[in-house]
């Protein structure tokens, strides 16, 4: 569960998982081979405004016209994590042309997907000045989920954004976007941030990562968290190791405010590497925080959720239980833990199960004591008292008639 939701409801540390660009990178990077095909033009030739749609990805996803061009004298556009200053405008591509949304000179880390991935996608093959139209396909845009009136639009920078209060958005819906990318710079050192400034883009990292969390991208809210933690990790001499009571030492303020956003954002991440079936490194990361933070109820809910998707029930229950004492009026903490406890007692069942087969014995080998006996046990006993009373009887009457003779 990331941040903002009601209640704590909610493949290993791998090198697939060291660097989820996902699509985005992979695409930027055959756009840019493409486009140098395609090119065939004379070195220092201008780049000229075109009527033509240019198809940059070669599939027909994601349209690109250009209308005016950039600065191309140096050959240079931005690359992965660049700072870019850019301004856009989306539109639905339905003939009403009614603006999803509207952004002027705002700044995005490229490759972030802080943006549509349409937009990222388009921005790395652009100059300085440049202003061109695109048309993207559901894929590069809101994907299968599409977005309805009413929800978030996540907009990069805004902690409580505006909502969507347009036509609904489905999974078959292209939008038309004019895109102009004013400058960029390199992504500075994080060291040589100030605190304040680490912790303004820890922030906005961790809430468009809840923004793709909440729309089931797993993956694209790992990235971002990612990110964050990039530039909310202590610096030297910042923020200590915890001691071993898991107590921090003393610091300022701005270092401990910024200690609890890192906390913060592995405790959502460990969400999303949950959802993502990346348990080991969501173990990982929720026992980051509770190092430091040994009752958060949050980080022991998950915790207990990591652990039951592993089939560590045993130590499952056992957080699910601090989870629950931690916040006992927590609704879905107290689900959680009801269900550690049932699986635990359908665990100690099959234990006892399998105990008696191998020692070989049986419910049913046990005498059962007061059993009644059964009629046709009662009819064979008769029978054969019967016969016995009948056979001495012959006999004594046999006895008695040769006396008498």
């Amino acid at each position: 569960m990331s941040e903002g939701e009601p209640t704590l409801v909610d493949k290993s540390e791998s090198s697939s998982f060291e660097d989820l660009a996902s699509a985005a990178a992979h695409e930027i990077e055959e756009a840019k081979l493409l486009e140098a095909a395609a090119a065939e033009k004379i070195d220092g030739e201008p780049e000229k405004p075109t009527d033509e749609w240019q198809d940059v990805l070669g599939s027909g996803a994601l349209l690109k016209k250009i209308i005016k061009s950039g600065d191309e004298s140096n050959g240079s556009r931005p690359q992965r994590s660049d700072i870019c200053r850019i301004s856009y405008e989306l539109k639905l591509r339905d003939g009403t042309q009614d603006v999803v949304e509207k952004r002027d000179h705002i700044k995005i880390y490229l490759g972030d997907n802080e943006v549509l991935q349409g937009l990222d996608l388009a921005l790395t093959l652009m100059y300085k000045g440049e202003v061109c139209l695109l048309q993207i396909a559901p894929r590069f845009a809101y994907g299968d989920i599409g977005l309805k009136p009413g929800e978030s639009l996540g907009l990069v920078g805004e902690i409580d954004g505006p909502k969507y209060e347009g036509a609904l958005i489905d999974r078959d819906t292209w939008l038309e976007a004019r895109l102009e990318l004013h400058d960029w710079t390199e992504e500075p050192d994080h060291d040589t941030l100030p605190i304040a400034e680490r912790m303004e883009i820890g922030i906005r990292r961790r809430c468009r990562g809840n923004w793709w969390y909440g729309r089931g991208e797993a993956q694209l809210a790992v990235q971002l968290y990612r990110r964050a933690l990039d530039v909310l990790d202590e610096s030297e001499g910042g923020i200590s190791d915890p001691t071993p009571t898991g107590e921090i030492a003393q610091t300022s303020d701005a270092l401990h405010a910024l200690l609890e956003e890192r906390l913060r954002v592995h405790n959502n991440m460990a969400a999303a590497q949950l959802k993502a079936g990346a348990y080991d490194a969501a173990l990982q990361a929720v026992t980051r925080v509770l190092t430091c933070q040994p009752e958060n109820a949050k980080a022991l809910y998950r915790k207990s959720r990591i652990l039951t998707a592993m089939g560590r029930n045993a130590e499952a229950l056992e957080a699910a239980r601090a989870a629950a004492s931690a916040a006992p009026d927590d609704a879905g903490v107290r689900k959680e833990l009801s269900k550690c406890e049932q699986k635990a007692t359908r665990d100690r069942s099959v234990e006892r199960r399998l105990a008696k087969r191998m020692l070989g014995t049986s419910d049913q080998s046990k005498p059962l004591p007061d059993k009644k006996p059964s009629r046709a046990k009662m009819f064979v006993w008769g029978s054969l008292l019967l016969s016995l009373l009948v056979g001495v009887a012959s006999v004594l009457v046999y006895r008695y008639k040769m006396q008498s003779q």
